[in-house]
């Protein structure tokens, strides 16, 4: 189109300048001629130039760089947002910073050993837990959110919490939805965090699970509570309609001194803890009844409590645990029963510690021997935090476990004679 233009351009000016010398006289003037013969080779010239650029880069050649710029400039432009600009690699924030989120994964795989007189010793691989967690603010800061789903090695989805929450300026909180159990230390401390390969076997009796209700709390500088208002213990997920079971569940805790995240780690790294010590103590009241006539059926008053106390310093940390509850009889649920649980790590080195725990049990209302437990084990951790941990322990038993509740605790059977256990783990956190 452009040459066409330039064509007829160059025509009507020559046309012209015709015109013009006619109009002057009929005489032929040589120098006329011949500076009309050199502009008509000069447009003829830029003619052919112009052609030739055209057909050596096309218009979509041009397009496309025209394209790739607008790339390069809208991706400059991205960088510089607040969304991806200094934070975190599995962070995202708003413009305006009002919504934050935070997405983490959390894997445990483990390979385990059962040998127990009378039975064929087994052994397998699992994939223990698979976590994956969303989290962050929405409207402004005071406002959050967590949702975590797990995905167990039966490949059943299972929520493990989901809450919204405010935050008031006092320190004073209150949340809403199913929520994350707070009744012992060990029930409240993160996975990642834990000892070893899993919790203690005593404080698989003693998860609520994940209450649905609501949760208020407050956190000063030497003390903090939670106090949830729930379905009931253990009675997460159920039908509405079929429940006439409530329950509260709270738990309180005293730092003479030391970080409160620190505290809440059962892995001591000698480059990030600081010394501390950590009195909590929890208790459950539940009432009613929830579904007579169901494999879940429950009625009656239950009362639930514990109580724990932690110290720790770079590189060490020790924790006793002791446990009571008073349950109406729902088969390895229920009774009255005592358990005790003691553990210590030791880091021998910044990146590798040694561990051990010790459990013991009792139905006070049954028939059958005391459980006890004794752990020993050791944890590498690459990246000196748990972002990367392995595990090896080896653990006996003796007594009875058959009343006793399997939660989370792989390798563990139920039955009445002595145990030999080995579990191998590998843990990544991200």
């Amino acid at each position: 189109m452009r040459t066409t233009r330039l064509c007829s351009f160059s025509l009507i000016l020559f046309a012209g300048w015709n015109v013009a010398e006619g109009s002057t006289g009929s005489e032929s003037h040589p120098e006329s001629d011949e500076q009309v013969s050199k502009k008509i080779a000069a447009l003829r010239t830029e003619i052919d130039e112009y052609r030739s650029t055209v057909a050596e880069e096309p218009l979509d050649a041009v397009r496309r760089d025209q394209v790739r710029n607008l790339i390069v400039d809208v991706l400059d432009a991205t960088r510089s947002r607040v969304s991806f600009a200094d934070e975190p690699w599995n962070q995202i924030t708003s413009a305006d910073g009002r919504f934050t989120l935070e997405a983490n994964a959390f894997i445990q795989y483990d390979w385990l050993l059962n040998s127990t007189p009378g039975e064929h010793t087994q052994y397998g691989m699992d994939l223990n837990v698979t976590w994956l967690t969303l989290s962050g603010t929405i409207f402004d800061p005071a406002w959050s959110y967590g949702i975590c789903t797990s995905i167990p090695s039966d490949g059943v989805l299972g929520l493990q919490f989901a809450y919204v929450q405010y935050q008031f300026e006092d320190g004073f909180f209150i949340q809403a939805g199913a929520l994350s159990e707070v009744f012992s230390l060990e029930q409240a401390v993160s996975l990642t965090e834990q000892l070893g390969a899993s919790l203690s076997y005593a404080a698989g009796q003693f998860d609520a699970g994940t209450p649905e209700g609501l949760q208020v709390g407050k956190q000063l500088d030497d003390h903090r509570f939670w106090l949830t208002f729930s379905n009931g213990w253990g009675q997460q997920f159920i039908n509405p309609l079929e429940n006439q079971r409530m329950g509260v569940m709270g738990r309180f805790e005293f730092k003479p001194f030391g970080d409160w995240d620190s505290l809440y780690n059962f892995n001591p790294y000698p480059e990030s803890t600081t010394e501390g010590l950590l009195l909590g103590i929890g208790g459950a009241y539940d009432w009613g009844d929830y579904d007579v006539n169901g494999p879940s059926a429950i009625s009656g008053d239950a009362t639930r409590a514990t109580v724990d106390l932690s110290w720790q310093k770079a590189g060490l940390g020790l924790m006793v645990t002791g446990y009571y509850q008073d349950v109406p009889d729902g088969g390895s649920a229920g009774g009255r029963r005592w358990a005790g649980v003691g553990q210590g790590a030791f880091f021998l080195t910044p990146n590798w510690d040694i561990y051990v725990r010790g459990e013991w049990g009792t139905i006070l209302d049954r028939e059958q021997q005391d459980i006890v437990m004794a752990t020993i084990g050791t944890s590498w951790f690459p990246a000196g935090n748990s972002q990367v941990k392995v595990t090896a322990e080896f653990i006996q038993s003796w007594g009875s476990t058959v009343d006793w509740l399997v939660d989370g605790d792989l390798g563990v059977l139920q039955v009445d004679e002595p145990q030999s256990i080995i579990r191998t783990q590998v843990q990544l956190a991200f």
